[in-house]
């Protein structure tokens, strides 16, 4: 039923590659080839409270335009491909036994707007091929926004913060949590994600993202996968 939605989905974006603009159906061979060029790393943020975390790749280029495709223009065909990304992430974690993965809420307002909620189609994407390599692995909608959240693209650093803080809520969980997400740019999000989650119990707490940038004055303390990349604000 996925694979149709997904399929009809990308009618609408005409017969182009979302990573690209290359003519022709779904992500071409180009793109899939450099999504294979680099892997995983640890994602660092200097920030208190920020999760020990992972990313798939650095925030540039096709994988960029690939995610803003997904979350922006229904280019559904791309679920799998960036799901398997974010399994690759997952699996950088190195977590031991059952798992289970926390999507970042969207906002009502963008579920409505898209019909779709992209994070949480990803983490179940993630799931799947994760279970396909004899992981026990759930997802859970434990995250909520208690309060409506301003367009982050529209802030500056500071009122992204503010923006943020104290904006979710969590159900308690039991064993260990990976939360998910597409994008870490300021590490915000994750930040808090993880307080949340932290605040009901939740005792082993990680995250892995699809994609991070690599922030210059984080260089010296993370492995990077490509350039150092700047980027907007955490979704």
């Amino acid at each position: 039923m996925t694979n149709w939605l997904d399929t009809a989905a990308d009618l609408l974006l005409g017969a182009t590659c979302p990573g690209c603009g290359t003519p022709g159906w779904g992500i071409c061979t180009t793109c899939r080839a450099a999504l294979e060029e680099t892997s995983a790393f640890a994602v660092v943020r200097r920030l208190e409270g920020f999760p020990v975390a992972s990313a798939a790749r650095v925030y540039e280029g096709r994988l960029r335009r690939l995610v803003a495709a997904h979350k922006e223009r229904h280019a559904r065909g791309a679920t799998s491909v960036l799901g398997a990304l974010l399994a690759e992430a997952v699996e950088h974690r190195r977590p031991d036994g059952p798992v289970t993965l926390v999507p970042v809420p969207s906002s009502r307002s963008a579920v409505r707007q898209r019909g779709y909620d992209s994070v949480h189609l990803l983490a179940d994407a993630a799931a799947r091929s994760l279970s396909r390599d004899g992981r026990r692995v759930f997802v859970v909608s434990a995250l909520t926004h208690v309060r409506r959240l301003a367009d982050q693209a529209s802030l500056d650093t500071a009122a992204r913060w503010a923006n943020l803080q104290g904006a979710m809520a969590a159900r308690p969980l039991a064993g260990p949590v990976i939360v998910v997400d597409d994008v870490c740019t300021t590490g915000a999000t994750l930040v808090e994600a993880h307080r949340a989650l932290m605040a009901v119990g939740v005792i082993d707490c990680q995250a892995a993202t699809i994609s991070a940038t690599v922030l210059r004055r984080d260089q010296g303390t993370q492995r990077s996968a490509g350039p150092a990349t700047a980027g907007p604000a955490d979704p």
